[in-house]
């Protein structure tokens, strides 16, 4: 009975290294640096390569505000005569007239300068909006970090349950421990295995969605390094920091210049402009010619561009409350940014000083078993009690890791 009892201890044993052996094409998964795959996710993220677009149309108002305005070529002819077919006659006249509109009051390089600053803004806005996406990258590259520890734990304790149950095995085959104490070590390994089976598909499913993230064909790993010590941050330099490089506030800046631009432009528009031109004309069958020329310039009697100016007034009230807005909203992320780190940095250190406890009081709860000490009950409690822990101590490792870099994100201090 013994005997067979062992055959089919190692049979599970046996399937088990089997299963781990199978799904080890996880972890095989390749492995790339973290640079590398930001600089995928820079090339391949669709949310990246759609925003792109704006920088792109706002170089083509720039170019479009720099060209000159087309000349305008008329050609008239007419009092043809009706016979059996349309005929010169005496009241003859073929016409030809170029015109050419002529901007005065500097419009032109108004709107190239506004357009200029429009560009440059879009240029910031593109790249605040990879900063803002750069949060779930690197939640996310954290986030795999997580699922490869967590993988790694449910492995490593579910092969210690099994050096367990074979002293389980010894102790009922020698008397000194009851079938069903030695039933219920056996039926708790399931919560292990599942606990096994948890981890590697949540590592699954986040290798897919990083994936997707940064548009590759492979399924890549980001090779996160972890650290057990953090730096202090000064809120005074942080924000400083923030208000030098965050790209929200400085396509601000740029918005407001080209705000000062166009509130010039819409000033200059009560400037009329003037159209010339020339002509040449032909007469009678005959066809003597003459030349003229000519121009036209609105009056500004009742239009003086006064909607105009009075929009661009308040486009550029519209922008100083925005910059205004922004400044004060970076101040409330980097202190959130600052408060999450300082808060993960805490329930790190919470669980690091009890982590060598916690291992220490398993390793004598196994020896206590070994020998009889405590029941089957107490270490199967003592067993969940260190996953759990070392579950949140995983979690908080990589929380405060996580949080040290969102404040570099907070800050703008990307590449």
């Amino acid at each position: 009975m013994i005997k067979e009892k062992r055959y089919w201890n190692t049979l599970i044993a046996a399937v088990v290294l089997l299963v781990l052996c199978s799904t080890h094409h996880v972890s095989a998964t390749e492995e790339v640096s973290l640079d590398r795959a930001l600089e995928q996710f820079y090339r391949n993220n669709y949310d990246v390569l759609i925003n792109k677009y704006e920088t792109d149309k706002a170089e083509a108002d720039f170019v479009g505000a720099k060209l000159i305005p087309n000349p305008t070529l008329t050609y008239n002819y007419i009092g043809l005569e009706l016979h059996n077919f349309p005929d010169s006659g005496d009241n003859t006249q073929m016409t030809v007239r170029l015109d050419q509109l002529i901007e005065l009051g500097g419009k032109r390089g108004l709107r190239t300068e506004a357009a200029w600053e429009t560009m440059e803004a879009a240029k910031l806005s593109h790249r605040d909006t990879v900063r803002t996406l750069l949060s779930g990258f690197y939640t996310l590259s954290y986030n795999l970090k997580l699922d490869l520890l967590n993988v790694d734990l449910a492995k490593g304790e579910l092969a210690r349950f099994d050096r367990v149950l074979e002293i389980a095995e010894k102790r009922l085959s020698a008397g000194h421990l009851s079938l069903v104490d030695y039933t219920k070590i056996k039926l708790s390994r399931i919560d292990l295995e599942n606990s096994l089976t948890a981890a590697e598909t949540q590592l699954k499913n986040d290798v897919e969605q990083f994936r997707f993230l940064i548009g590759s064909d492979s399924p890549l790993l980001p090779a996160v390094q972890l650290r057990e010590s953090f730096p202090s941050y000064q809120e005074e330099g942080v924000i400083a920091a923030a208000y030098e490089n965050r790209y929200d506030l400085l396509a601000l800046e740029r918005q407001q210049k080209a705000a000062a631009y166009n509130s010039s432009l819409a000033k200059a528009g009560r400037i009329p402009d003037i159209t010339i031109g020339a002509e040449y004309d032909m007469f009678t069958r005959e066809y003597s010619s003459t030349v003229g020329f000519g121009f036209s310039l609105p009056l500004p009697l009742f239009n003086q561009n006064q909607g105009d100016v009075l929009r661009r007034s308040a486009e550029a009230k519209q922008i100083d409350l925005q910059v205004e807005k922004v400044k004060k909203q970076i101040v409330v992320d980097v202190r959130q940014a600052m408060n999450n780190f300082a808060a993960a940095v805490k329930t790190f250190d919470a669980y690091s000083m009890r982590k060598a406890e916690t291992e220490e009081l398993l390793k004598r709860s196994e020896k206590a078993f070994t020998l009889g000490g405590i029941t089957a009950l107490d270490l199967i409690d003592t067993q969940k009690t260190h996953v759990n822990f070392m579950i949140k101590y995983n979690q908080a490792l990589v929380q405060s890791n996580l949080a040290e870099q969102l404040i570099k994100v907070a800050t703008g201090e990307i590449k």
